[in-house]
This record gives C-alpha cells, structure tokens and sequence, in this order.
C-alpha cells in the first residue's frame, strides 16, 4: 500500500523566552530540515509576518495539524448577524459576539440569556458591553490569516473565496513537549509562565491573566454595588421590622388591657354574686334563728305554766311544739344544701344542688370460676369487682348521721363519727352492738378517722372546731391538734386524714385552707401537699410589680390515703383524684371531671385505697361508688340512689379491709352498709 502522504503543518508554535532587557523575543521559525519547501494551492498566502511561536525548543516528532479555511471562518462568525466578527467581546461563558450586536440584544434588558448556551448575565451598569474583555485568540487569528480581506473580496466579487497562497516557505515548527495549556487563548506555554487563579482554579499565560484581572476588577464593582444594594434592603428591613414590633407591642397592650379590664369586671360581678348569696343565706339564717328561738320560748313557757291549764291544752302545745321542731329541724339540715364553689380554669361561680343524683352504674358480670385469692393478680381483682354483686348483707341503722368509719388495726372494732352526736361510736362488728363511746367536751363535729397502729393513738377531724382530737386505744382523751387559722400547723375546717405507720406521720386534709399538711403526732409541722411558689404581676401606683406568693391546685379537698409510695388526694371542689409521690410530693397523674357518666364526679366526699392500692370513690353527689385502678382507669360502677339496700342517699365514709370487705356509710340513709 502507497505510503500516505503528508502535509506540513499552517502554523506551528515556537516557545518565548522572555529576557529582563527585551521583554518577549521572536523567533524565526525553522524548517523541518528533512521537509522541502512546496508550493501548495490549499495553504494560505499571506503578506502579514509569519506568526510568532511561544515554544521554547523544537519537537521534530510532533505531527501537523491541518486547518481549513472553512473551519476558521465558522469560529470567527458572529452568532446573532452570522457575519465576521466586528470588535469581538466575550461573555462570561466564554461566547463572543460583535459588540454592536450585543448591545442591540441587551437593549435595556437587566438580565439576559446567551444566544448559545442561554447562561443568565446580569447587566452591570450602562457600558456593560463595553467593558467585557476581548476575545484575544479570535483578535489573533484575524489578524494571522487576514480573514477579513478575504471576506471582503468574496463580498465584491460575488465569487466563493479562493484560499490565499503563502508566499513565503511554510513554516514547520513542532510543539513544545511540556508546559501548560492557558484556558483561554489555548496556548501552550511554560509552567513559570503560567498562573493559576485561586478563585476559579484556572490557568492563565501572561497576557490573558491581566485580562483575567481586569474582569474581576469588573465584577469587584459588580460586588460593591450588590453589596451596596444589600445594605439598603437590610436598612428598610430592620426599619419596618421594628414598626412591625412596635405595631405587636400595641395590640399586646391593648389586647391585655381588654382582657384585665374584662377580668376585673369579671371579679366585680362574682363578688357581687357571692355577696348576694350570702345575704340571701344570711337572711334565711336569721329567719331560722327567730323560728328556733320563738319555738325554744314556746317550749320554756310551757315547761315552766302552772298547773292550772287543762290537759287539752297541754297536750295541743306539745303537738304543736313537736310538729314545728321537726320542720325547723328539716330546715336547718337542708339550709346549706344549694352549695357554690369558684372554677378556677373557667373564672366562674359554678352553682350544685346538693340533691343527689341516680347516675350510671354497672351491673355484675357473669363470674368465671372463683379464684382462690382475688389478690393473686390484678387480672383475678378486676374481674373480683367486676362481677361482684354489691348488694350488703347487713345495715346497721343506729346512727342518725354517720360519717367517717375505720376498723382499729388492734382490736378489729368498727369506728363511727356521729356528726349529730358530738361523738364516735365503737361498735362490735360481729355483734353489731355499740362497745363505747369517744368524746370530748370541745367535740363537735367529727367528720373522719385514722388509726396508728404503732403508737396506739386514735385521730379524729373535728370540722366546726378546727382541730384534730386525740385518743388512746383504750378510749382515753390525750390531747387536741392544732386550731383555726391560714397558718401551718393550723387548720380550717378539716375533713379527711389518713396515717403513714413506716414514718408515723398524719396526713390531714385542710379543706377550708386548700391543701394537706403533713404533721407528726405531737402536731409539729413537716410538709404540705398541692400548695407553690409562684411569682405572680401586680400593679403597683406607676408600674408593674412581681410578687412571689403562694397558690394551691386543690379547691376544698375531703379526703386523703397513703400508700407506700403515693399520697392520694380527692379533689372535690375540682371533681378529680389527684396522686402525688410520696417522697418528693410532685402529681404523678389525675383524673375525673365533673358530669354523671361514669368516670366522672358530682360532690365526691370519701375515698379509700383497697390492699392492691386500686382506689375506691364515693360519689356522694351521683350516689354511687367508682372504683379505679391506681393508674385512673375505671373497673368498676356500683349504687344509685335511693333507699333500698345496695343503694346511696349521701355517701359519707367508706372503708375497705384486707379482705376486700367493703363498708359504706350513708348520711341521709343514716346507715352503714356491709358489702
């Protein structure tokens, strides 16, 4: 096969030297010495100088490269006119333009698109056109080959241009073997001619890294004026944020003086209320007093009338004096039943009859086999309350009114607080007869008991005379805790207490005062329950003060149990069961609200924990008893109201035993229930 023929090279490049006298120096180019000088049609003539190479030595291995005429006039053509280039300037994508057909591209946009590659330019300032950098590679290879003459005869000739001829031998230099390539004019060059921009990680030669400079120094104003611009926006923005503030702080205090000025008109009008009630009672108070009085004056006048009356007479005002002592007597019982308590969540006066109410209960379940010990687990305890019929089989009806019971933990004796009485009965529980009696001269009206086995004492709330009464196992009077007062160590109106034997303290529940305190026996005070610190805003004369004060969560609480870890609190006035930890006295849960379904609590006044620490609720005011687990989910609905056995008039003391014997004390039925 014949040999291929080769051409020599248009051009080839030639390495600079550069000097510290001269500068940059040309060299002449050398022909190829095995290489005849030829004359070829296809080669350019020109009558510019030969081109100046960049190589620094020759390389008489490297091949040729040959450029056709075609292929320079189509990088050298304009985009937008599709004719030869006319003062070139480049984008920053590096795609030249003429610089007339750029302008009329931009016109007046901001931002345009390339013609090309459709890359977003922003337009920086009127002469942006004129200060994009020129494209020097195509200045170059303009004025290499003369293209533009070229043009311009085809252009007056109507001919397609004919290849201009080199008169001059072709020039065949090779190309350096090493050096770095500058990314924008392409040109090889030596390492220490070229430099590298830290910001773009490009290279450069000499002449296209001032150019380089020259555009940052550009887009170093483009900076400025952003940055300029970006300070103004960040002015206006601080500026109308901080109307916009001040605009919030203005509906705040209007939006707070609306609410306080509602609050107080709030407060006015329950004070008021509160005012009404308790005149409207205090009337009817002063009406029963001078009913009692005329009546007890009745009675005294005719003790005292001499024999002289007839018997009829006698026996008429002793009938009368009877029927009118029984209606004034029904009276003054029924004289605070309308009950009124203050709803802290809702800042309302919420009204309650205290007319009992038959609310939803359960009905037994059909019993699986028995178990041997209902205390084995908790699944065998809620089916023992689940399926339990509830009816008592036995009513002991010789109190009038009792209220709280307990069983002494040395004797097995059955404690009843007689309220009407002034006293507790003991009464034998397998005889049901009553044993004895406590009482005391300044005994007036015991509510609830609790026992501490290890010390042998007895401890009874007495609710009118504000304190706690103290006695033997044997019956003996020892002392009396405390008195009235908001103090600690002081009380008003207690109702529930409950013992702990392991640290032999008292948990009293002080009902007037919204909180339990914790004392020891001897009355020394330790701890309270449901009562902080909070700091809460007044206003002063001129301005806003903080006080810290201290408030309670508990709204007239009843009752109180001690497990070995938990303290269990009935919130009555609140309607829900609350349980704090023993140790640190912080709620663990709570649970109920106020309505008749089940769950739920109207006038709750008595609670007791059974063995396996479920909670046992009596809901007075639904006349049933709700029995909970400790973690507050229901097991188990029972009562109703009325009179008949397994049924509540006012639950007013409960008490279960170790044998899951429930007993329940009945005011208004003036009964005890054994279940």
């Amino acid at each position: 096969m014949a040999e291929k023929v080769k051409r020599p090279p248009f051009f080839t490049l030639k390495r600079w030297q550069s000097t510290k006298e001269s500068g940059l120096k040309a060299l002449t180019p050398t022909p190829s010495p095995n290489s005849q000088p030829q004359e070829n049609p296809h080669m350019f003539r020109s009558h510019t100088p030969p081109v100046v190479s960049r190589a620094a030595s020759l390389i008489p291995d490297s091949k040729p490269r040959k450029l056709s005429a075609g292929g320079i006039k189509e990088l050298i053509q304009c985009a937008l006119c599709l004719e030869v280039l006319h003062n070139p300037k480049m984008l920053p994508c590096q795609h030249t333009f003429c610089t007339a057909c750029l302008s009329v591209y931009i016109a007046d946009l901001i931002i345009f698109d390339c013609p090309i590659c459709r890359t977003r330019v922003q337009v920086l300032g009127p002469n942006f056109v004129d200060n994009l950098p020129s494209n020097l590679y195509i200045d170059s290879l303009l004025q290499l080959v003369g293209i533009q003459n070229i043009v311009s005869e085809s252009r007056n000739s109507g001919t397609p241009p004919t290849t201009p001829i080199i008169t001059s031998p072709p020039q065949n230099t090779d190309m350096f073997a090493a050096g770095s390539r500058c990314v924008h004019c392409k040109s090889m060059c030596d390492n220490a001619e070229i430099t590298q921009c830290d910001h773009c990680k490009l290279k450069f030669c000499k002449v296209c890294w001032l150019q380089h400079l020259d555009d940052m120094r550009i887009q170093l104003k483009s900076i400025v004026k952003q940055l300029d611009t970006a300070a103004s926006h960040l002015e206006h923005k601080i500026e109308h944020y901080k109307d916009r503030c001040d605009r919030i702080a203005e509906q705040i205090r209007i939006a707070a003086d609306e609410k306080i000025a509602a609050i107080f008109q709030a407060k006015d009008g329950m004070f008021m209320e509160a005012a009404n009630l308790q005149k409207s009672s205090e009337m009817s108070a002063l009406a029963l007093q001078a009913s009692l009085d005329e009546a007890r004056a009745v009675a005294i006048r005719a003790m005292e009338s001499s024999g002289s009356s007839n018997d009829n007479e006698r026996v008429a005002t002793f009938i009368n004096l009877h029927q009118n002592a029984v209606s004034l007597l029904t009276d003054v019982s029924k004289w605070d039943t309308e009950r009124f308590v203050f709803d802290k969540e809702n800042f309302t006066l919420e009204m309650d009859s205290a007319t009992p109410l038959d609310a939803e209960s359960d009905d037994p379940v059909i019993e699986n086999p028995k178990q041997n010990d209902p205390l084995e687990s908790e699944e065998s305890l809620v089916m023992h309350y689940r399926s339990r019929n509830f009816i008592p089989h036995f009513v002991w009806r010789k109190s009038s009114r009792p209220c709280g019971i307990g069983v002494a933990p040395w004797s097995n004796h059955l404690y009843v607080c007689g309220m009407d009485s002034h006293s507790v009965l003991v009464m034998e529980r397998a005889q049901a007869k009553i044993v004895t009696r406590l009482s005391c001269e300044e005994m007036l009206c015991p509510v609830q008991i609790a026992f501490m086995k290890s010390l042998g004492e007895i401890y009874v709330t007495d609710k009118w005379k504000h304190c706690i009464h103290v006695f033997s196992k044997d019956g003996e009077y020892l002392r009396g805790i405390g008195q009235k007062g908001s103090r600690v160590g002081t009380f008003r109106s207690p109702e529930g207490i409950a013992t702990d034997n392991a640290t032999q303290l008292i948990y009293v529940v002080d009902t007037g005062n919204d909180r339990v305190q914790i004392i020891q026996p001897d009355g020394k005070f330790v701890d309270q329950i449901g009562v902080a610190k909070k700091h809460q805003a007044s206003l002063a004369p001129s301005v806003w003060e903080t006080k810290e004060i201290l408030c309670t969560e508990l709204n007239a609480p009843t009752s109180v149990a001690v497990t070995n870890d938990r303290v269990i609190v009935l919130d009555s006035g609140n309607r829900r069961i609350k349980i704090y930890n023993k140790q640190d006295k912080t709620k663990i849960t709570e649970f109920g609200s106020m309505g008749q379904r089940k769950g739920q609590f109207r006038h709750p006044e008595v609670l007791a924990v059974d063995p396996m620490g479920y909670i046992l609720v009596g809901d007075s005011g639904n006349c049933r008893v709700q029995v909970f687990k400790h973690s507050g989910q229901l097991v188990r609905v029972f009562g109703g109201l009325g009179s008949q056995p397994g049924k509540f008039g006012w639950i007013s003391g409960i008490h279960v035993t170790k044998q899951l014997d429930i007993i329940i004390s009945d005011t208004k039925n003036h009964s005890v229930n054994f279940f």
